[in-house]
């Protein structure tokens, strides 16, 4: 299944909804949010399972599993830009990246601070030593590049997108299409935003997407779902927190490249 994020943004780029802006209210905390120049989130994943539905085809009858292995995040931004994540997987993998405004990133892994291009190499090599992925390979997957959009990122486009939104005691809901593409590669989605509104900003929101994901042998379309929470603390972060090794990757990988050390 394609990233929630992804679709989402698809999602916000194709909707026209009508003629009505978003209530003002909601205009006003969305604003708020991108006058945020540091803020703290955390993302929470739902995990559905695994779940198995049975599906009966031409083959004969077909089980799918399905299993939100998506982690849980938590983020920092701080007064000059740059980014710290923590993600954490359900089977206990935690990596920790650190993200500058300039687009340097290393990742506290199992092996220690490795920056992206370090990462890059090593599943490179471990793809030339073993046939199958390997529990190296997996992490090293996990860690390269990590996909994410902060809150300001993901919800500053609805000031854009019109109505109609459902509005009940500070929540507003948002109902977008994504269409498939022409070679229908990513099929359409529906996606649901609730953002919750309270003393004038934006404190958490949900977004949920219903799919469907095609089962190639079966030539079935199953329906797959996807849900997350995302709490925003409105904490200013002075600096965000680079641990001396890190430190040291960072301003090694600047040098080579050009780039200020942070």
């Amino acid at each position: 299944m394609a990233s929630c994020h992804r679709i989402l943004a698809a999602a916000l780029g194709l909707s026209a909804f009508g003629r009505a802006a978003p209530p003002a209210e909601l205009v006003s905390a969305l604003e708020r949010l991108r006058d945020q120049k540091s803020y703290s989130w955390e993302v929470i994943n739902a995990d559905p399972g695994p779940v198995a539905q049975e599906f009966d085809t031409k083959l004969g009858r077909v089980t799918s599993v399905q299993q939100n292995t998506s982690p849980n995040l938590k983020g920092q931004i701080d007064r000059n830009g740059d980014v710290r994540l923590r993600r954490e997987w359900a089977d206990g993998l935690r990596l920790d990246t650190i993200l500058t405004k300039e687009g340097a990133s290393v990742t506290l892994t199992p092996e220690g601070w490795m920056t992206d291009r370090e990462i890059l190499t090593a599943q490179a090599d471990e793809r030339l030593r073993s046939q199958t992925p390997t529990p190296r390979f997996l992490w090293l997957r996990r860690a390269d590049r990590p996909e994410f959009r902060r809150p300001d990122e993901e919800l500053l486009p609805f000031l854009k997108v019109d109505g109609p939104y459902e509005a009940a005691g500070g929540s507003y809901v948002a109902r977008l299409q994504s269409t498939p593409r022409e070679d229908a590669s990513d099929p359409a989605s529906q996606v649901t935003v609730k953002m919750n509104v309270r003393n004038g900003a934006i404190r958490d929101y949900e977004v949920s997407v219903e799919t469907t994901r095609r089962a190639t042998r079966a030539r079935v379309a199953i329906p797959v779902s996807e849900q997350r929470i995302v709490v925003i603390t409105y904490v200013p972060v002075t600096r965000i927190d680079i641990p001396p090794e890190a430190r040291a990757k960072l301003a090694a990988g600047a040098r080579g490249s050009g780039v200020r050390p942070p």
